[in-house]
């Protein structure tokens, strides 16, 4: 398998950049214009006004809202950094009706009091009254337009508590505080006092396109690590699709949005909506979405099929649309992006070839610049190729051809390519989720420099025969050899169900060992043929601990070669060491391994022991 060819570079559309831009230029929509703004100090229980969402399609529609009372947390021993105010209100109307009250995906809702803007649907109350929630207060969220380029300050699953600046009263009960947890988090998470409640944040479910089975459980489980609740898409029977594109000038306040992480073959994309524009800069959501302070994910127009009522709290379905731009900050208030300018999304293509079938598969999708993300969608994905083209789980061989392209945040690019061959017999998709996530782990949580990937190209040929070979022994057939001499090595080599043979390798003596009892090990990085499990360690690891390689890294660069040029798991290797201090390596020929390459797994290590000679 060769990898000189490149992935064809998949730009976002030189011409769709220029066409904003030129709308932008022209248009001044009314949605751009300056609003008034109602103050938190201004807002007064018993307000009415009204909100703005989509529930269907692409057309905003309104719902009442009444203001039930200011929720505050300035408390400085509890919750720190999460300070400020909120607005406990209750929605009514034929839309929250439809929608089952406040739904998922509509977070960041605008909020409007005499024509003023008060804020964003940010939370609704969960198992219970779902026409009682949270406003995030306007005057807060727009402080996300003045943040620095910094990291977020705190933890996004940690739950805030909201005090009331008065108590009030909801059926039966007595309120004098409020909780606010994630979307994913459980309400069993609390234990509320009886004058307290538990609200739920409205949005941050990610719907997934193209992701299924075991593929879909392991992503749901990394998303549940990063405050991200796993929703597949749902198919419905109407077929309900956009009609046609919405041009960028015409997304106002109560319009839908996609956040999303990845596009092409898969998606992932959470649904929120849009609090307040002014130009091109835009407020969403309300609340945080995986708050990770500066961010750079691809901001979307949405389409929503449909609303759901449920019990624990309703929720949208919807699919993303057109590209609009770009997510640059994800704090604790809402979001913040730009219109018209987008993110660089690093392209990832996945070949599998089936060789028992015959059958290939190629899946091609864009992907965030996010290191936790990229890690998180790239396993999920090489599993979804794998078994889609496979169609079983368990033993086999395959051959990993992986070619890679990063850059740091000068712009230095870098390149590198790498075979390698692996065999498990438990399961042979780990061992290959195993290998590729070792080195994206090592590119993006480097301790020298922060890079990221460009692109990525994987290729894989999967059998479910076993290809491997067993070392059985190991004769010096001269063991009289004196420093600056040449080993005479014979090794028998046993493929799986085959004949045996003998390969005969020279090792050469470095001239200045003198009669010393040495130790000559050979192995393959599988030490151990009934342990087929062993294909699962880390390459790059192993393969430099195989090496002995204590080097001293000096740059992002030479740890990749490192890793692009280090022993592989069909080598044949060879290493001498002092008997009684197996740790004191001795060069040959200036390395720490003479390497020799077979096409096969290799498995086995034999260690034999010879007294070089004076002369």
């Amino acid at each position: 398998m060769r990898l000189s060819s490149m992935i064809a570079e998949k730009r976002l559309p030189a011409l769709l950049a220029i066409m904003l831009a030129c709308i932008f230029a022209n248009a001044s929509p009314a949605s751009a214009a300056s609003v008034d703004i109602l103050k938190i100090k201004d807002v007064k229980v018993g307000m009415r006004g009204i909100g703005k969402t989509v529930v269907q399609g692409r057309k905003i529609e309104t719902f009442e809202v009444e203001v039930l009372g200011i929720l505050s947390n300035n408390k400085v021993n509890e919750n720190l950094l999460i300070n400020g105010n909120s607005i406990l209100v209750k929605v009514s109307g034929d839309v929250i009706r439809r929608a089952g009250g406040i739904a998922a995906g509509m977070s960041g809702s605008p909020v409007y009091v005499d024509g003023k803007l008060m804020g964003g649907i940010s939370s609704g109350w969960i198992m219970t009254d779902h026409t009682v929630g949270l406003v995030t207060p306007i005057e807060e969220m727009l402080e996300i337009w003045t943040y620095p380029e910094l990291a977020s300050l705190s933890d996004a699953a940690t739950p805030k508590r909201w005090f009331l600046n008065s108590p009030i009263k909801l059926g039966e009960r007595v309120v004098n505080a409020v909780w606010e947890i994630a979307c994913n988090q459980p309400d069993s998470l609390l234990q509320p006092a009886a004058d307290e409640l538990v609200f739920r944040q409205a949005a941050a479910e990610v719907y997934v396109d193209g992701i299924s089975g075991r593929a879909a459980k392991i992503l749901e489980t990394k998303m549940s690590r990063s405050n991200l609740k796993f929703a597949q898409k749902s198919e419905l029977k109407n077929n309900s699709s956009p009609d046609q594109k919405v041009e960028p000038a015409n997304y106002e306040p109560g319009s839908s949005i996609g956040i999303q992480l990845a596009r092409g073959d898969i998606n992932l994309t959470t649904l929120g909506t849009l609090t307040h524009r002014s130009e091109h800069r835009i407020l969403a959501l309300a609340h945080p979405f995986m708050k990770k302070g500066r961010v750079a994910f691809l901001m979307t127009g949405a389409f929503i099929h449909h609303s759901f009522s449920s019990v624990e709290m309703p929720f949208k379905i919807g699919a993303p649309s057109e590209m609009l731009g770009i997510i640059t900050q994800d704090r604790e208030k809402g979001i913040s992006g730009e219109i018209g300018r987008f993110p660089e999304m690093v392209p990832v293509q996945i070949d599998v070839l089936d060789k028992d079938l015959q059958i290939t598969r190629s899946i091609n999708y864009q992907i965030v610049k996010d290191p936790s993300v990229f890690g998180m969608v790239l396993e999920s994905t090489l599993v979804q190729a794998l078994e889609g083209v496979i169609d079983r789980a368990g033993a086999g061989t395959a051959l990993l051809g992986i070619s890679l392209d990063c850059a740091n945040l000068s712009g230095e690019q870098y390149s590198f390519r790498r075979e390698n061959m692996f065999y498990s017999r438990a399961d042979i998709v780990q061992s290959l989720i195993s290998e590729v996530g070792s080195l994206i782990e090592m590119v993006t949580e480097s301790e020298i420099e922060e890079v990221m990937p460009t692109r990525l190209l994987l290729k894989i040929e999967i059998e479910r025969r076993r290809r491997t070979l067993t070392i059985e022994k190991v004769e010096i057939k001269n063991a009289q050899v004196a420093g600056g001499g040449v080993l005479d090595v014979e090794v028998t080599l046993r493929p799986f169900r085959e004949g045996k043979f003998v390969r005969k390798v020279k090792i050469p003596i470095p001239q200045d060992i003198g009669k010393e009892n040495l130790v000559l090990t050979v192995f393959g990085l599988n030490t151990r043929a009934d342990e087929a499990e062993v294909t699962d360690t880390r390459d790059a690891r192993s393969s430099r601990e195989a090496r002995g390689d204590e080097t001293q890294i000096v740059d992002f660069d030479s740890v990749i070669r490192t890793w692009a040029n280090s022993p592989k798991n069909s080598d044949l290797l060879f290493q001498l060491a002092i008997e009684g201090d197996e740790l004191k390596k001795i060069k040959l020929n200036g390395k720490e391994l003479e390497i020799q390459p077979t096409n096969l797994v290799v498995t086995g290590r034999v260690d034999t022991t010879l007294t070089l000679s004076e002369e």
